[in-house]
């Protein structure tokens, strides 16, 4: 139990008029054990005028009126980066109260972001037109006939991920030797793979090989 600046004061100043510690717990039933009043005295023989430290622990955190405005105010902000990680670092506060705040307090959910085409001002209304066309022209017995296409170029280079294909070593001459170099041909054998799909079944592959050398 942590006391207060009030309770050492008056113990000191007892203690200042020659009342020992006994007689001081005596006086302060209730509210300072004999232990605690004999260690505020010994701290004040060896250091002069004690306080109360600070409490040890993580700050109290809550989801006051202060922190849901603050993340609200952040949602609504130019900041590139709104995750919860970075609210709680910034608002001093813990992960499960900032994510508390955004789904029961200000009712939100969390959506990931999506890779689309970056069109111009320009090109914006020709896609929508373009669009619009398909809507009202493409029914479904001429998308039964329509096959959409892909296709991918494979190298005989390969591909490393340079996070997780590593070499532990002495140096990076012992590295060179463990295997650490990834050769790459400027003009190397390549293959290109093509597939389809249709309204009721997807194509077989096409494989065409290219050799170079």
């Amino acid at each position: 139990m942590v006391k207060s600046n009030d309770l050492q004061s008056v113990a000191i100043s007892h203690f200042k008029g020659g009342e020992k510690a006994p007689e001081i717990a005596k006086l302060l039933t209730n509210k300072a054990d004999r232990a605690t009043i004999h260690r505020w005295l010994c701290r004040y023989k060896q250091s002069g005028p004690i306080s109360v430290k600070p409490k040890s622990g993580r700050p109290r955190a809550g989801r006051t009126k202060r922190l849901i405005n603050l993340v609200k105010t952040r949602l609504n902000s130019n900041v590139r980066r709104k995750s919860i990680r970075t609210m709680t670092k910034d608002f001093k506060s813990t992960y499960a109260t900032i994510r508390r705040v955004l789904v029961e307090d200000l009712g939100k959910k969390c959506y990931r972001k999506i890779n689309v085409q970056k069109l111009k001002q320009d090109q914006k209304p020709i896609r929508k037109q373009c669009c619009t066309w398909i809507r009202k022209n493409i029914d479904r017995r001429k998308a039964e006939n329509m096959m959409v296409t892909d296709e991918k170029i494979f190298t005989k280079n390969g591909y490393i991920n340079p996070k997780n294909d590593v070499v532990w070593a002495d140096s990076r001459c012992d590295t060179n030797d463990r295997g650490g170099v990834h050769e790459k041909e400027k003009f190397p054998a390549s293959i290109m793979i093509a597939f389809g799909a249709t309204w009721n079944r997807p194509t077989e592959p096409y494989f065409f090989r290219r050799i170079n050398g």
